[in-house]
């Protein structure tokens, strides 16, 4: 599995040296998941920290009536799982399911804090990597206060048009609090106008 794309991602918030990428590339576990099958579950422990080297997937919880929330999506070059189980090492509440054929470099929880201590500058990378994820998270609080369906789901596909393609579209409709069919209604809705302002194909 190539092992770039993740170094790359870690990049972009410290430098990596040749060195410090061997070191990293050494306590990376690489695993697949088929399509359907579970990362992580509710009631376990998250023993891995996951970035998608390739495919997709969905994190979500069941409230005490059976509804499913999900509240991430993920498709390559994503960090996924369930973040609190794997910060707490505490049993978790989330399932982490991959929505396709799905590869991803793991980080264990004991290798992550080796990790830390032979290549310190990483420490750095994930508390950056973390604060950009809760402050994602609280951006996303504040969309589903203020704006309607319609301009949440412009918003999402604005900010991730690749996943908008990539991730069913019922999995997208529930992420953003609506149901598939609303969503439907919605994207023709858009695509309506845009015929209306270009005016007829000729």
């Amino acid at each position: 599995m190539e092992k770039a794309l993740l170094i790359n991602n870690l990049r972009n918030f410290v430098p990596i040296g040749d060195e410090e990428y061997r070191v990293i590339s050494s306590h990376l576990t690489e695993r697949h998941f088929s399509k359907g099958d579970f990362i992580t579950k509710e009631g376990e422990v998250n023993r891995y920290t996951n970035f998608i080297e390739k495919g997709s997937v969905r994190v979500y919880y069941i409230d005490y009536s059976g509804q499913e929330h999900i509240i991430q999506l993920g498709i390559s070059d994503w960090w996924t799982g369930d973040f609190p189980s794997f910060i707490t090492q505490q049993k978790g509440i989330l399932y982490t399911e991959a929505l396709e054929d799905t590869d991803v470099s793991s980080i264990s929880y004991d290798n992550l804090q080796l990790l830390y201590r032979e290549v310190p500058v990483l420490e750095r990378g994930f508390r950056l990597l973390i604060q950009n994820a809760y402050a994602s998270f609280q951006y996303r609080i504040l969309q589903n206060l203020s704006l309607d369906a319609e301009q949440r789901y412009i918003t999402f596909r604005t900010a991730y048009p690749a996943m908008d393609q990539q991730i069913p579209q019922k999995h997208i409709a529930s992420y953003l609090g609506m149901s598939a069919e609303f969503l439907s209604k919605i994207k023709k809705r858009i695509v309506s106008r845009q015929r209306n302002r270009t005016g007829p194909s000729k």
